[in-house]
């Protein structure tokens, strides 16, 4: 799989360079940018060759992106902390209480249930003769 990665690799490079060369007057000339409102300003750029353009545009945008997935790195690894402070803070607390001696006055006892003078099997025997 690795191999088969570095021929599409070196054939779109292949490509590339192919597409470069025949090109190569239109990848050299150079292009003006200009803005016009509504015919009150008018502002427009030095020249500027069309590999600049993309070269900028390509760092332009993994500049974008970096920031914005450095960004989401950044809060979940705050996030994260917080959860490993919390979660240690309360293994803390859990070990304290596996440690605690247990005694025969914190042991609730159980009460026998109250009973009002008439069981459930006799209830039902009742609504049955009815």
């Amino acid at each position: 799989m690795k191999a088969v990665k570095w021929v599409v690799l070196l054939l779109l490079m292949v490509l590339l360079i192919t597409f470069l060369v025949q090109n190569i007057d239109a990848i050299l000339a150079a292009t003006t940018f200009e803005l016009k409102l509504f015919g009150l300003v008018h502002i427009s750029s030095k020249p500027i060759p069309l590999y600049a353009l993309i070269l900028g545009s390509i760092f332009g945008g993994g500049l974008m992106t970096a920031i914005y997935l450095g960004l989401g790195n950044f809060r979940l690894r705050n996030s994260l902390r917080s959860l490993q402070r919390q979660n240690s803070s309360l293994q803390e607390e859990l070990k304290s209480l596996r440690n605690l001696p247990i005694t025969e006055a914190e042991v609730p006892t159980s009460q026998p249930a109250e009973t009002s003078g008439s069981s459930f099997a006799e209830e039902v025997e009742a609504a049955d003769t009815r």
